[in-house]
């Protein structure tokens, strides 16, 4: 008997850590990563008024706004059409708005009579869409808002308990109801997950071992920027704007047109921006979700599935240099951003007023220059740079891509910045901080890096129980929740070596007046750092001082509030 029940104890611990022996990271992203771009549908009963889904709530009128699914009967609606569009369009994966801040759901749910059900239309628009993109071996990947401004249990200090609770039932729903799920994507809408991150998370990978979930579980610093993946995350999530090259996996979100529910007279974007949208994303080594709302009937704007089947036609003659490759191994830059597999460097030229390219040299011998369609290129390498020459009468009005042979695996040389466009001594020098609030386009680098979109932002506090947080109803810009982060820290750079530095200047990301309100730039004399100058705001900031040699320079905030970045931290000679 003792004997059994040791067997059987040994059994049960083989299962659990066969169990928790989960697929390991870069396998789940590959897919993903490999597919570069795909479809994000905002899409519910807000169509029928045109206006942004949840977001309009307030100002339309709450009670209103949830009585439109009442009058909701998208007709039109057929799914293996918006799965065929998104192929046309050189979509790989499918996100859909399953419920968003506003609380509907798209799916038949036991949680609450606001869905898809009970409107006219009686239809489980999820199961649908997911049959047909299953059928088209299309990955369905569903959005979710932990949240819900609707149902009044909602951080609710006597019954967000319940709340928490119908959440996971929702998850759990839309992770067995519909076979294989690939992606969940967790939206953030200013307030603390009403539900404890780590049991989203963790129920997520019980039911779909295999899926993805981005990073907006465990969001909560004093800006939207997304650029931190935690406990709960497999990849960041910048968001409408393409930040420069990152390592940690990303994806930005962003609209082909100018709301993410369909809105009345609206147009997408150009054909040559949608593509440099993506081709930033792949030279940076990130993915492109990109959205279109559908209109009330189901049916994608007529101009906006145009453009994305015209983007579509344009990727697939240039889709070597765009799916199954990695960002690199030149950084982005205004001009080109380059991609690579294996042996193979493609270099994505991004203008049409030029023939010739400089880029820095690289520790690599180009055995071969060609455009994708085979034409020769001529092209000249040495140990100071690269120099390609592209035919006047092959220069693609969208994007001229250059393919080169190298003599060795591109993954085993480190990123290649482009050269600097300030001139400033401190361009892609050693950087470190106190904290960062990012992995990447928010680290230290990203002040040193020649890219007013990148910029270096305080991190939070290490003391601080965030599980505490959870539920709470406050606003990620209010008192309370600024208290809880440093009110000061540091940037510095490693020159390499002592340089005479006579001009500084900074540069912070901020949504209107400058919101660093004291901060000091100093150099390391021996072992003490000695200021240079000093000032109550930033913004654009550039002086010159006294000359001085030195080797490590820093920039010390003393006092900030709310949302800060500084974009730049820039060094020069004294000005002759």
């Amino acid at each position: 008997m003792k004997k059994f029940i040791l067997t059987l104890l040994l059994a049960s611990f083989g299962f659990q850590v066969f169990s928790q022996n989960q697929m390991p990271l870069s396998e789940r992203l590959k897919w993903w990563q490999d597919s570069k771009m795909g479809l994000f549908i905002h899409w519910g009963p807000v169509s029928l008024i045109g206006k942004e889904i949840s977001w309009s709530r307030q100002e339309y009128g709450a009670e209103k706004y949830d009585a439109l699914y009442k009058r909701f009967n998208p007709k039109q609606f057929n799914a293996k059409e918006w799965v065929a569009l998104a192929k046309a369009s050189g979509m790989k994966y499918i996100v859909l708005t399953a419920k968003h801040h506003d609380g509907f759901c798209l799916f038949e749910t036991k949680t609450t009579d606001y869905n898809i059900m009970n409107t006219s239309f009686g239809r489980d628009l999820c199961k649908e869409l997911a049959q047909a993109a299953h059928e088209a071996n299309m990955p369905i990947c569903w959005y979710f808002s932990v949240a819900d401004w609707k149902d009044p249990d909602c951080r609710n200090p006597k019954t967000n308990d319940v709340f928490a609770e119908r959440v996971l039932n929702q998850v759990s729903e839309l992770l067995t109801n519909y076979g294989k799920i690939s992606l969940l994507w967790i939206d953030f809408e200013g307030w603390p997950s009403p539900v404890a991150p780590k049991k989203v998370f963790d129920l997520a990978r019980k039911l779909q071992p295999e899926i993805i979930i981005n990073n907006r579980l465990e969001p909560f610093t004093p800006d939207e920027s997304h650029g931190y993946v935690g406990k709960y995350a497999d990849y960041a999530t910048p968001e409408g704007f393409v930040a420069g090259y990152g390592k940690t996996a990303w994806e930005t979100c962003t609209n082909l047109g100018h709301q993410w529910a369909w809105k009345f007279n609206d147009h997408p974007r150009s054909l040559k921006e949608s593509v440099h949208t993506l081709l930033r994303c792949v030279g940076g080594n990130g993915n492109l979700l990109f959205n279109i709302g559908p209109d009330s009937s189901g049916v994608f704007p007529s101009d906006f599935a145009a453009r994305a089947r015209e983007m579509g036609s344009w990727i697939e003659k240039n889709k070597l240099a765009i799916y199954n490759t990695k960002g690199g191994v030149y950084t982005p830059s205004r001009d080109y951003v380059s991609s690579f597999k294996g042996n193979k460097l493609y270099i994505h030229l991004l203008t049409d007023s030029r023939t010739e390219l400089i880029l820095p040299a690289i520790s690599s011998k180009v055995k071969n220059a060609t455009l994708l369609d085979g034409t020769k290129l001529d092209f000249t390498q040495s140990g100071k740079g690269l120099k390609l020459s592209f035919p006047k009468s092959k220069i693609d009005s969208i994007a001229t891509i250059a393919v080169l042979t190298m003599d060795k695996d591109l993954s085993t040389i480190n990123p290649i910045i482009p050269f600097s466009t300030s001139g400033s001594m401190a361009y892609g020098k050693t950087a470190s901080a106190s904290s960062s609030v990012g992995q990447f386009y928010h680290d230290p680098s990203a002040a040193f890096d020649d890219n007013p979109k990148t910029s270096w932002k305080i991190g939070r506090r290490k003391d601080i129980d965030f599980d505490k947080i959870y539920g709470k109803n406050i606003h990620y810009l209010s008192d309370e929740v600024l208290a809880l982060y440093e009110p000061s820290g540091w940037l510095e750079v490693d020159l390499g070596k002592p340089q005479l530095v006579g001009r500084i200047k900074l540069g912070e990301s901020r949504y209107s007046d400058s919101e660093i309100k004291k901060f000091e730039v100093q150099y390391l004399a021996g072992k003490d750092w000695v200021s240079l100058a000093a000032d109550t705001k930033m913004g654009d900031w550039n002086k010159e001082i006294k000359p001085v040699t030195a080797r490590k320079f820093r920039l010390v905030i003393n006092e900030y509030h709310r949302y800060f970045g500084v974009n730049e931290f820039e060094l020069f000679p004294p000005e002759k």
